[in-house]
């Protein structure tokens, strides 16, 4: 079955502690918790009040919609990223993040995003982080 393109595939978790188990259901086993409010995680199939999920390390499992949030996150995946004032190499960098940061992602230009970690909001390049680049 297609999905539609303006489906929304990108989630994040709504709590600190979110169950990932084997199966649609309650009752299935349990297989992982991530235990990262804000958790970037990518929807490939979705069965009643449940989606199964994949994440940035490829790990699948399933996770009731009522743990998801549409709030956009990113995780770095390359380590000491220069967080940028403006969108550009030549802008000044703020600050260096590393690997596995999760962040909001406020909105994105061609090749940068603009984020938020800590109440500190930056620009960092697309290509170092997982997560959805088309706010």
């Amino acid at each position: 079955m297609c999905h539609s393109l303006e489906k929304k595939i990108f989630f994040s978790t709504k709590y600190n502690e979110v169950n990932l188990r084997n199966g649609p259901g309650v009752k299935h086993l349990l297989i992982y918790k991530i235990l990262k409010k804000g958790y970037p995680i990518k929807v490939i199939e979705e069965f009643d009040n449940w989606k199964r999920v994949v994440d940035h390390k490829k790990r699948t499992g399933w996770v009731s919609n009522s743990q998801l949030t549409n709030k956009k996150f990113g995780i770095l995946i390359t380590n000491l990223v220069k967080v940028k004032k403006f969108p550009g190499n030549e802008s000044k960098t703020i600050g260096i993040a590393r690997i596995n940061l999760v962040f909001q992602i406020i909105k994105c230009k061609t090749n940068w995003c603009k984020i938020m970690s800590n109440k500190k909001k930056g620009w960092i390049q697309k290509d170092t982080f997982w997560g959805d680049k088309n706010p």
